[in-house]
C-alpha cells in the first residue's frame, strides 16, 4: 500500500520566497550602481576588471583600493593620486583627485587662488571621505564606483562637473580597521547566502574593525590629533579648507539611512548658523537621490553636530560643510532587517547615490558656497573683536606636557606665541619662562575658543558625544582667558623663540658628575625609565623632594666676593619627589660606557637632566639613603577581550606603548587562568564586565598578596570592590526622580527625563596629595578628569586610602546634572588599599581617556612605577556591600 504525501504549500511559499530574495541579492552588476544616461570610456578600466569581482560581492582590501586607484591614475588624465601619510600598520593613506584635465595639471594654482579667494571662476573643492569606521564598509566600496564614474563619464553633467569642481575622494580613512573588518567577513562568507543575522559572518572577534590599530575610534580623532591618520587628513584639509566634506558611516541593521542637517538643538552655537542652512538645502538633492531609487530615510534626529572632533563637525568649525551619512549595515554581505532583506551591495548603491547628489549640490550652489565661506571669515573677524578677551595665556612646568600642546594647536593652523613678558591674571602670575600666549584676534578664533571654554549650560542634554574637550584641563595646564585690559600687544614674544625649550644645548658631563638626575614634573623623565632599565642601568627613586651639588657654570668658576665652601660645590640641583637618579659609577657597564650612551640618547630628545656632584644631600636624603629606594622593572599585564572596552583597553596599550615605551602583555579572561601571574608585576583592568570564575578570582587575589599590584579603573575597579578588595564600594547613584514627579512628566519628554543624569562626557575637578606617589610630578593639587559614568567610591575607613576626592563644586565643564555633581561631591576618586603585599590601586575613572588627557595619565603612570614603593593602608572592618550600579555598569563609548 502505498503511504499519501501531505504537500505542504505554505513551507514551499517561504521556501520559494527565500530563494527569489537571495537570487536578488546575488545579483550585482556594475549597471545596478551607475546612472543611467552616462557613456563611459571603454579605456577606463572598471573596478571589476581589476578586482576579478564585482564591488558588493567580496568586500574590498585596502590593497586593493589602492591598486585600483593606482590604475585609474595611469590610465586617466583626469585623475591624481597622492600618499599624505601612513597607518600605525604602515598602510599608505592615500588622497584621489579628480578633475577635467586643465584643472589637474594646475592644482597647486587652484589651491591657492581657492585659499586666497582670489576669483570667483576658482573650481569649487568638494572632499568626499569614507569608512572611518573600519567595519562600516560600504563608503570605502561605493568610493571606487564614483571614482570610476568621474573618470570615465562623458555625459555633459559629469564633464560640466569636473571643470567647475575638484573632487578630493578619501577612500579609506581607516585602512588598518577596515582590512581586519574585510579579513573577518570574507573569511566567513558562504557562497550559498544566508540571512540569518546570527550567522558567525556578522559577528566580528572582539575588538572588531571598527577602530584602528591602537583600538581608537578615529572620528573622535579630528581634534585630538594621536594617531597619524587625523594628523595626515588634518594636514590635508588645512591644505585645502573645502567647500564640502561627507562622512560616509553605517549604523544598525534595523535601520533606513540617515543624512544631515541632524538635530538643531544640538548644534554646536560656535558653527554659523549658515552652516545649518545650508546643509539643510543640500538635504533636498539627498532626499531626491534616495527617493529616486525607493529607499527610506530620515534628516533630523539623533545624530548632532556638536563635538568639533569628528570628521563630519571639525569641518563646520572652520566654515566647511560637513555632512554625515549613515547608512543600515549588513555587517558582511547579506542580512535580514526589519525593513527587509538588506545587501552589502544595496548599502554601497545608497552611498553612492548620495556621493552623487553630494557632487550635485555643490554644482548647483557652489557660489552660494564661496559666498558663505567668505560670510565665515568676516563672521569670525566680528565675534573675535566684539569677545571681551583678547587670548588664552597656558603656563606649565612640565616642558613634555606643553610640547604636545603646542604641536596640537600647531597641526590645527592656530598661532602662538612665548610669553614676553610677566602677566597676572586672576591673581595668578604667569612667567616669561614657561608660558605661552594664544591670541584670539585671528582665523582659528572659533576652534580656539572651543578648546578652552568652560561651557557648563546647553539648550539640549542630550549628546551624541562628549560635552567637553577643554585641552586646559586635558593637559593640566594652567590657563586662563585674558581681558581686553590686560592684554596689550607687548605680551607676544617673537614668534622665532617659539621653541624656546629646545634651545638648551648638547649635555656636557664632566668628571666630578658622579649622577644624573631625571625631575619627575617633566613627563620625559618617565619616558627614559624603560630606556635607562632596558640598558641595564640601576636607578633610584626618590620618594620626597631634594637638592643636591651641581657643577658650577663656567661663568661663576671665577666669581669673587662669595662664600668659597658654596663657590667650589656650585649650584643646587633640586628634584622634585618622585624623580629618577640614574648614578654613573658601579652600574653593569663601565662609566664611559654609561655617560657614552645617555649623551647619544639625550641628543634625540629636548630634555635634560640635573647633573649632581655628590651624593650629599643639600636638602632631603642623601643618595644611598634607604629612603631612596632601587626602582625595580615594570612589566604590567592587560585583560582585554570580549566584556572588556576596546576603546579603554587601545588607550592602555596605547600609552604604555606610545607614552612609555614599555612592553605591555595582553590577555584575554580566557587566557588568564594559564598565566604564571608571578612573571608580571602589574594587573591592568580597564572598564569592563569582568567574570572571572572562583578559581581564577582567588589566583589574582593570591598574587596581589604575594606582591603583584592590580591596578584598576571604572568597571574594572567596580569589579575590585565587588570581590571585597577594598573597605570601600562604589557610591549607589539612585537616577530616578521621586514617583510623584515622574508621573506629571509628558511622555515626549521621556528621552530627555532618562538622558537627565546620563553623564556622557564632562569634566569633573579632584584635590589630590601631592606629597603621594600617586600625585608626583603634578603642578597643584587640583587636577581635571573626564567623567564618562556617575561612578565615585565611598571614603574607605582607613587614613592614607582616598588620596584624591573629589572637590565640593566638582563639575567644571561639560553637562552633568546638579544631582550627580552632588553625588560624587567630596567623594573618592582614587584609592589605594594594602592586601598582603601588594597594592590595589583604584581610579573612578579612565585616566587615559582618548590619549589625550595627559595631566592625569601621570597619574596612572605613577601607579605603575610607585606602586612597589607605596606603603598604604590594609583593609580594615569593610563597610556593608551595596548593590550593583545599573546606571554605571554602561559599556557605551
Amino acid at each position: 500500500m502505498k503511504k499519501l504525501i501531505r504537500f505542504n504549500w505554505r513551507s514551499y511559499g517561504l521556501l520559494l520566497l527565500s530563494i527569489l530574495q537571495i537570487q536578488q541579492l546575488q545579483a550585482v552588476e556594475l549597471i545596478d550602481y551607475l546612472p543611467d544616461s552616462p557613456t563611459y570610456n571603454q579605456q577606463i578600466p572598471t573596478p571589476a576588471k581589476i578586482l576579478n569581482f564585482e564591488v558588493g560581492e567580496w568586500h574590498v582590501r585596502p590593497e586593493q583600493i589602492y591598486q585600483y586607484m593606482q590604475q585609474l591614475a595611469a590610465n586617466s588624465d583626469r585623475v591624481k593620486l597622492e600618499v599624505i601619510g601612513y597607518t600605525h600598520e604602515k598602510r599608505p593613506l592615500i588622497l584621489v583627485y579628480i578633475s577635467a584635465p586643465e584643472n589637474i595639471a594646475r592644482l597647486a594654482q587652484i589651491r591657492q587662488q581657492h585659499l586666497q579667494q582670489q576669483t570667483d571662476n576658482t573650481p569649487l573643492i568638494t572632499w568626499m571621505g569614507y569608512s572611518v569606521h573600519g567595519n562600516e564598509a560600504s563608503g570605502s566600496n561605493a568610493s571606487l564606483l564614483l571614482a570610476y564614474h568621474l573618470a570615465s563619464a562623458n555625459d555633459k553633467q559629469t564633464l560640466a562637473q569636473l571643470r567647475e569642481q575638484v573632487i578630493i575622494i578619501d577612500p579609506m580613512l581607516n585602512p588598518d580597521g577596515l582590512a581586519r573588518f574585510a579579513h573577518w567577513v570574507n573569511s566567513t562568507q558562504s557562497y550559498t547566502k544566508n540571512l540569518d543575522s546570527r550567522d558567525i559572518e556578522h559577528h566580528e572577534a572582539w575588538p572588531s574593525g571598527r577602530t584602528n590599530h591602537y583600538w581608537f575610534d578615529l572620528n573622535r580623532d579630528w581634534l585630538l590629533l594621536q594617531h597619524p591618520e587625523s594628523q595626515a587628513r588634518v594636514a590635508q584639509f588645512h591644505r585645502w579648507r573645502p567647500q564640502i566634506l561627507t562622512d560616509f558611516h553605517e549604523m544598525g541593521t534595523d535601520s533606513t539611512y540617515f543624512f544631515q542637517p541632524g538635530e538643531h538643538a544640538r548644534h554646536n552655537p560656535l558653527i554659523a548658523d549658515s552652516n545649518y542652512v545650508m546643509t539643510q538645502k543640500i538635504a533636498n538633492y539627498h532626499a531626491k537621490a534616495l527617493d529616486k531609487i525607493g529607499a527610506l530615510y530620515y534628516s533630523r534626529e539623533r545624530f548632532d553636530d556638536f563635538y568639533f572632533g569628528k570628521g563630519s563637525t571639525y569641518p563646520d568649525a572652520h566654515g566647511s560643510v560637513g555632512i554625515l551619512f549613515e547608512q543600515a549595515s549588513a555587517r558582511g554581505h547579506y542580512q535580514q532587517s526589519e525593513y527587509g532583506p538588506l545587501s552589502f551591495a544595496k548599502a554601497i548603491r545608497h552611498h553612492l547615490a548620495t556621493s552623487f547628489s553630494t557632487i550635485e549640490a555643490a554644482q548647483e550652489n557652489r557660489q552660494a558656497l564661496k559666498q558663505m565661506r567668505k560670510h565665515f571669515i568676516t563672521e569670525t573677524k566680528a565675534l573675535a573683536k566684539d569677545d571681551k578677551n583678547r587670548a588664552v595665556v597656558i603656563a606649565s612646568q612640565d616642558k613634555y606636557r606643553m610640547h604636545e600642546l603646542l604641536n596640537i594647536l600647531q597641526q590645527h593652523q592656530i598661532q602662538y606665541y612665548p610669553l614676553a613678558k610677566k602677566v597676572s591674571v586672576n591673581k595668578q602670575a604667569y612667567l616669561p619662562d614657561n608660558s605661552y600666549i594664544i591670541p584670539l584676534q585671528q582665523p582659528q578664533y572659533r576652534l580656539i575658543t572651543s578648546l578652552f571654554e568652560s561651557r557648563k549650560s546647553f539648550k539640549d542634554t542630550i549628546f551624541y558625544d562628549v560635552s567637553s574637550w577643554n585641552f586646559g584641563l586635558a593637559f593640566d595646564v594652567d590657563y586662563a582667558f585674558v581681558s581686553r585690559s590686560d592684554f596689550s600687544q607687548s605680551l607676544l614674544a617673537n614668534a622665532s623663540s617659539t621653541n624656546r625649550q629646545d634651545l638648551e644645548g648638547p649635555i656636557e658631563i664632566s668628571d666630578e658628575v658622579i649622577a644624573l638626575g631625571f625631575d619627575w614634573r617633566d613627563f620625559s623623565s618617565v619616558q627614559m625609565i624603560q630606556l635607562l632599565q632596558q640598558k641595564g642601568l640601576r636607578l633610584l627613586s626618590s620618594m620626597q623632594e631634594v637638592s643636591y651639588h651641581q657643577p658650577k657654570l663656567a661663568s661663576q668658576q671665577n666669581t669673587r666676593g662669595q662664600d668659597k665652601s658654596r663657590q667650589n660645590k656650585g649650584q643646587a640641583a633640586s628634584l622634585a619627589p618622585g624623580s629618577v637618579i640614574l648614578t654613573l659609577n658601579d652600574q653593569s657597564i663601565s662609566r664611559e660606557e654609561v655617560i657614552n650612551w645617555v649623551v647619544d640618547e639625550l641628543a634625540k630628545r629636548t630634555y635634560q637632566p640635573k647633573l649632581i656632584t655628590s651624593g650629599l644631600a643639600l636638602h632631603g636624603v642623601d643618595l644611598g639613603s634607604p629612603d631612596m629606594p632601587v626602582l625595580k622593572p615594570v612589566k604590567p599585564l592587560l585583560i582585554i577581550g570580549d566584556g572588556v572596552s576596546g576603546y579603554d583597553a587601545g588607550e592602555a596599550w596605547h600609552f604604555i606603548d606610545q607614552r612609555l615605551g614599555l612592553p605591555l602583555t595582553r590577555v584575554t579572561s580566557a587566557q588568564l587562568k594559564g598565566v604564571t601571574l608571578s612573571n608580571y608585576t602589574h594587573l591592568l583592568l580597564v572598564h569592563g564586565r569582568y567574570q572571572f570564575n572562583d578559581t581564577t578570582k582567588q589566583k589574582i587575589i593570591d598574587w596581589i598578596q604575594q606582591g603583584g599590584h592590580l591596578i584598576a579603573h571604572s568597571g574594572g575597579a567596580r569589579w575590585a570592590t565587588e570581590q571585597g578588595l577594598t573597605s570601600s564600594q562604589v557610591k549607589p547613584f539612585e537616577a530616578q526622580e521621586e514617583t510623584e514627579v515622574k508621573r506629571g512628566i509628558p511622555y515626549a519628554e521621556r528621552q530627555h527625563y532618562e538622558a537627565k543624569h546620563y553623564v556622557g562626557g564632562a569634566i569633573a575637578q579632584v584635590e589630590i596629595d601631592t606629597t603621594h606617589p600617586i600625585g608626583f610630578g603634578l603642578d597643584n593639587s587640583q587636577i581635571a578628569i573626564f567623567k564618562r559614568r556617575t561612578q565615585a567610591f565611598e571614603l574607605p575607613n582607613e587614613a592614607f586610602s582616598a588620596i584624591a576626592r573629589f572637590t565640593d563644586k566638582p563639575h567644571v565643564a561639560g553637562y552633568m546634572s546638579a544631582k550627580v555633581s552632588e553625588h560624587i561631591k567630596g567623594q573618592t576618586a582614587i584609592m589605594v588599599q594594602k592586601l598582603g603585599a601588594g597594592n590595589v590601586i583604584l581610579f573612578s575613572d579612565n585616566p587615559l581617556f582618548r590619549g589625550i588627557w595627559l595631566g592625569s595619565s601621570r597619574l596612572f603612570a605613577n601607579a605603575l612605577f610607585f606602586a612597589q614603593h607605596i606603603d598604604a593602608p590594609a583593609k580594615s572592618e569593610p563597610k556593608t556591600k551595596q548593590a550593583p550600579n545599573k546606571v554605571d555598569e554602561s559599556m557605551a563609548d
